[in-house]
This record gives C-alpha cells, sequence and structure tokens, in this order.
C-alpha cells in the first residue's frame, strides 16, 4: 500500500515546479520500484509459488516502464546528441517507437505466462470431490494455523513422512501441514504446535512409541482432543512391522502416569483405543496409484474434520478423485483367468478381481462370462477344456 501511493501521489512532491519535464520523478520511481521488486523476491510473503512469481513478473514490468520512461524523456531533451549517446536513438520518436514495441511485447509476455500458469493449474492433477469435480475447501478452525500434524520415528518413518507431507501439498495445493524440517524452531514446544493442527497425523513404523518426543506428541494430542489420523507401514523391509506388533510396542512405552502434556491419562489402553480402534489405520503404499489411494484416504480424513464440511459431509460421501487417475477395471468380453494354487490366498483375490471387474464401468462381461481355472491344470492337463475369451493370469 505504501509503494502505491508514493508511486501514485507522493512522487509528485519531487521538484512540484519542474518535476512534470525532468528526469528526477521517473529515477525515483523507478529505483523504489526496483527496491521493492527486491525485497519482494527476498522475503516471499506469498504462501504459493505461483502468486510470488506473478507478484514479481509484474513489479519487473512496472520497472522497466519507468526505466524505459527515463529513455524518453532523455532523448526528449534540448541536449544535443545525448540521446543517441546514452540510448542509441537519434530523436524521441525513435526511442518511443521502441518503447512502445518492447512495453507491448512484455505485456504480450505477462499474458502468455499467466495463460500457461492458469492451463497448467486446470490440468495439474490435484485432488478433486468426486462429487463436483472441484476441488476441496481447505478452510481451517480459527484457533488453529495447520491442516495436519504429521508425528513420526525420524529413524525409521523421516524419509515416508517427508514424501506424505510433499505429495499433499503438491496434490492439494494450499493444504498446510506441520512437519519438523519445516516447522520445528524450538523442540520444547512440540505440544504447542500439535495443539495448532486441525489433526493429527501418526505415522507407525517400528520404534514410534519408544520414542520420548512422539510420546510427547502424542499426550498432547490426546489432551487436545485432536481427531487420530493414523498411518500405517506395512513393509518390513522399510521399517514397517504388523499391526500387533504395533500394539505390542505401544502396551510396553505407552506407560507415563500423568503426563506433563496430558495429566489425565489413563495408561496404555486409551492409547491403544486413539490411535488404531476409533480409526483403522491407513495403509502406507510407495508406488504409483497405489500411493495415489493412500494420499487420497489421508486427505479425505482431513476434509472430514474441517469446519467447512462438517454440515456438508453429504459432499465427501463419494469420496475423491484426481483427475486422469486410473479408473476401474472391467472386461470387454468373456474372460479366464488362470491362477496357481500353491498361492496362498490366490482364490480369494481372484473372487475379489472378478468381482471388481464385473462392477467395473463398461464392463461387458457378465459374472458367468468369467472363468477361473487352475494354471497347470489348463495349460498341461492332457483332457484340458481349450482356453477361450481373454485369458489373464494371476
Amino acid at each position: 500500500l505504501s509503494r502505491k501511493l508514493f508511486l501514485a501521489s507522493l512522487v509528485l512532491f519531487v521538484d512540484p515546479e519542474f518535476g512534470s519535464s525532468k528526469l528526477e520523478r521517473l529515477v525515483v520511481a523507478a529505483v523504489v520500484s526496483a527496491l521493492y521488486l527486491a525485497a519482494l523476491a527476498l522475503a516471499r510473503p506469498f504462501k504459493r509459488s505461483d502468486d510470488l512469481h506473478l507478484a514479481c513478473i509484474a513489479n519487473l514490468l512496472l520497472t522497466c516502464c519507468f526505466v524505459l520512461g527515463t529513455a524518453v524523456q532523455i532523448c526528449e531533451g534540448t541536449y544535443e546528441d545525448l540521446c543517441y549517446t546514452l540510448v542509441g536513438f537519434h530523436d524521441a520518436r525513435g526511442a518511443s517507437q521502441f518503447v512502445v514495441a518492447l512495453t507491448a511485447a512484455m505485456l504480450v509476455l505477462s499474458v502468455l505466462v499467466v495463460l500457461f500458469k492458469t492451463f497448467s493449474a486446470v490440468r495439474a492433477p490435484t485432488i478433486r470431490l468426486a462429487s463436483t469435480g472441484l476441488p476441496p475447501n481447505l478452510e481451517l478452525p480459527s484457533e488453529v494455523h495447520f491442516h495436519g500434524f504429521i508425528s513420526h520415528a525420524w529413524a525409521t518413518g523421516q524419509d515416508q513422512t517427508h514424501t506424505i507431507v510433499r505429495q499433499l501439498q503438491r496434490l492439494l495445493p494450499g493444504v498446510r501441514i506441520w512437519l519438523d524440517v519445516d516447522n520445528l524452531d524450538d523442540v520444547g514446544r512440540l505440544e504447542e504446535s500439535v495443539r495448532d493442527a486441525m489433526t493429527f497425523l501418526v505415522f507407525l513404523s517400528v520404534g514410534y512409541f519408544k520414542s520420548f518426543n512422539c510420546r510427547r506428541e502424542l499426550y498432547a494430542a490426546l489432551a487436545s482432543n485432536r481427531p487420530f489420523i493414523p498411518i500405517f507401514e506395512a513393509d518390513v523391509a522399510k521399517g514397517g512391522a504388523s499391526i500387533e506388533a504395533l500394539k505390542a510396542e505401544c502396551r510396553e512405552n505407552c506407560v507415563e502416569a500423568a503426563p506433563a502434556a496430558y495429566p489425565n491419562y489413563s495408561g496404555p489402553g486409551e492409547m491403544l483405543a486413539r490411535v488404531f480402534e476409533e480409526a483403522a489405520p491407513i495403509v502406507w503404499v510407495r508406488v504409483n496409484a497405489f500411493q495415489l489411494e493412500s494420499l487420497k484416504a489421508v486427505a479425505l480424513r482431513m476434509l472430514l474434520h474441517s469446519p467447512y464440511y462438517a454440515s456438508r459431509l453429504a459432499e465427501l460421501d463419494a469420496g475423491l478423485m484426481v483427475p486422469r487417475q486410473p479408473g476401474p477395471c472391467a472386461f470387454s468380453g468373456p474372460v479366464t483367468i488362470l491362477a496357481c494354487r500353491d498361492n496362498e490366498g490366490f482364490f480369494r483375490l481372484v473372487e475379489e478381481v472378478k468381482t471388481a471387474a464385473g462392477e467395473g464401468r463398461d464392463s461387458t462381461a457378465s459374472a458367468g462370462a468369467v472363468a477361473i481355472r487352475d494354471a497347470e491344470e489348463a495349460l498341461e492337463g492332457a483332457s484340458a477344456a481349450p482356453l477361450s475369451g481373454h485369458v489373464v493370469f494371476l
């Protein structure tokens, strides 16, 4: 506001008598605009990088206009050959034409950048409401500043919690999630940080409940009655463990009597109920489309606790979607599924595939047109019936 007031009015007080015919006003305006551009680039006051880029481009264009105006003013002066010496033009007319052409080119370039950013934002694979196709509302309660606080064990969960936060920020532009590497200034204020978030995300991995700081965060979440969103690392090779092993770890370590953050703590039973029983843990999958499903599940639970959707839960009933995400599988005709009987649980999995494919969009295969056969018998059996339709090996 101060910059706008200065450029629009206060600059007129520079040399009030002859300022309109001299260079002082243009030079001062150009310097002020350049300084503001530098401050903008250093302070980065905008949350979204796109907003910062747009503001910098606009101020750069304004600064260039003042500089070009200075060049025209020089060429209109009475000093002989000064225009050609400093600017490179023989008269003010040539300088003015150059300024007009360059300004028009900058305006066209700015418009193209804005259109490109707008088109990219529209086509970006961001999370939308399946019911309306629109981005979800990310309104926060007035008393907090973050949509979620993510708690994790540094030894076994740090890399994946970073992935979760970065991916959610990409899929939900504007979402704010408290992450230690981004927001931790003082480890003594962990409890305050938990209270400053709308939800409490728990990344469950080996050693989580053994961490003293993780338990501090858990007790703070219990004390402030924050909704728990448990995320379960199932890959044992990457620091995961079974649910039963994690429950045992919780029983063994969450035994503090009247912890400072939550003096009314009643014991491991209360912790188990909030972490594991209040809502089923979301399985974290690291690969491609499966990871997207985990992220959508996390986002949906956060939105369910948003004040905006407290009275609009019907908008979330259909769930969330991402444009161009893999759709439901469907069969286009008779299908034979071959499966190995030695694979444990293959019958249950094949039945799930059969049911899901039969319900898929554009599916033309009825349940009776999907045959399930043992691979060894169908391929090597002497009296095996010939395979028909599309053949899928599971």
